[in-house]
């Protein structure tokens, strides 16, 4: 349960570019243009793990506390579909009480209905409902981003991180983002996302790896063409990587953002994966499955970082066995000689466990303490 003290606790420290054929010149692999970035992710030296627990300060959710409030936001949209979206499931499923078990279920009928002939209208119904929790959710977050500030991420930021070093990150949300943007450490363009976006050439000193998506991150279908005939060959319908809106953009500090990796026209889906406990890294489209190299090749840059680490960080991150994938990056990919520190609160000691399990040796735990703590811990002189 969450602590309804933090946020008036972390107060106290509010003072602190390509290939069109080869998918892989977006992740590094494969091209000598990208050498520069794979060089240094050989020397990386320390790896931070972040969950929803450190972007709690700036007024984000918990994962477990996700669905409530979020199906209130679409019953008070002013947009009508996301008021019937937020009907139909909660008529058909209930209140969320845990959000990972109610988008479990969900997703489960919906598959199931994808594979009886007999349910196609369901079928498409759920997929349907599905994409505007999605699209809320992103709103929902940008609304956050845009009345609160993250003071612990700017400090981590200015402090904390160095050139070198690589974030993972399960959140969805862009307020880490933002702030090792304004402290110089990180760049969209220069491939801070571990893809390209757009025509950067120059390599972000810090990777922020987003393995469950992000919400500032669309995918364009057909590249934004709206009306006429369409000619994809080998070429993805939704493209090899996502791209960004304008707006959010804008909010990472970028000024009159423009040209190649921003969104101009056309569809725009939102790329997050739900945490349902299977999830699904690809999706199904008329033409095929799309996506997954895009997520394969993303989770790739997050096992290069590991392997190559001294030092890993668990920030705010419980490690659930829902998450089967980041579980088997974190325990498996690691050298057994990487220096481990969980700052994970009530999940500390179970997490250090796990690894002791996992036969690393040099693990320590921050007591019970959550972000804010070990943050100021560290800025220590």
């Amino acid at each position: 349960m969450a602590d309804p003290m933090r946020r008036e606790r972390t107060a106290l420290y509010a003072g602190f570019r390509a290939s069109l054929r080869e998918l892989s010149v977006y992740f590094c692999l494969g091209s000598a243009d990208n050498s520069a970035m794979c060089d240094k992710s050989e020397s990386m030296s320390t790896v931070y793990v972040f969950g929803a627990g450190a972007s709690y300060h700036a007024g984000y959710p918990l994962a477990s506390a996700l669905g409530g409030p979020l199906l209130n936001e679409m019953l008070r949209s002013p947009d009508s579909w996301h008021v019937a979206a937020a009907e139909y499931l909660s008529d058909h499923f209930g209140e969320p009480g845990d959000f990972e078990d109610w988008i479990t279920r969900i997703l489960s009928q919906r598959d199931a209905a994808k594979n009886d002939s007999n349910r196609g209208l369901e079928y498409r119904r759920l997929g349907t409902r599905l994409g505007v929790l999605i699209e809320s959710l992103s709103e929902w977050f940008r609304r956050i981003g845009n009345e609160s500030t993250a003071p612990l991420y700017g400090e981590f930021a200015d402090r904390i991180v160095h050139a070198g070093d690589v974030v993972i990150t399960f959140n969805y949300d862009d307020a880490l983002d933002r702030e090792l943007k304004r402290a110089g450490k990180w760049d969209a363009f220069s491939q801070g996302y571990g893809f390209l976006l757009g025509n950067g050439e120059h390599i972000s000193d810090v990777l922020l790896l987003k393995l469950h998506g992000s919400m500032n991150w669309v995918w364009n279908p057909f590249g934004g063409a709206r009306a006429g005939s369409f000619f994809t060959g080998s070429w993805p319908s939704l493209g090899l990587a996502p791209v960004m809106l304008p707006r959010d953009l804008k909010f990472l500090g970028y000024d009159d953002p423009s040209g190649a990796g921003i969104y101009q026209s056309g569809g725009a889906l939102h790329s997050m994966i739900l945490p349902g406990r299977s999830k699904q890294f690809y999706v199904e489209t008329s033409l095929g499955i799309e996506q997954a190299e895009f997520w394969e090749r993303l989770w790739s840059r997050a096992e290069e970082a590991l392997r190559a680490c001294g030092k890993i960080v668990v920030c705010g991150y419980s490690i659930p066995v829902a998450d089967q994938r980041a579980r088997e990056l974190l325990f498996e990919t690691p050298p057994k000689s990487a220096s481990i520190e969980v700052v994970a609160g009530g999940d500390s000691e179970r997490i250090a466990s796990e690894f002791k399990s996992a036969e690393f040796s040099n693990i320590n735990t921050f007591g019970r303490g959550h972000f804010e703590d070990w943050l100021v811990s560290a800025c220590r002189p």
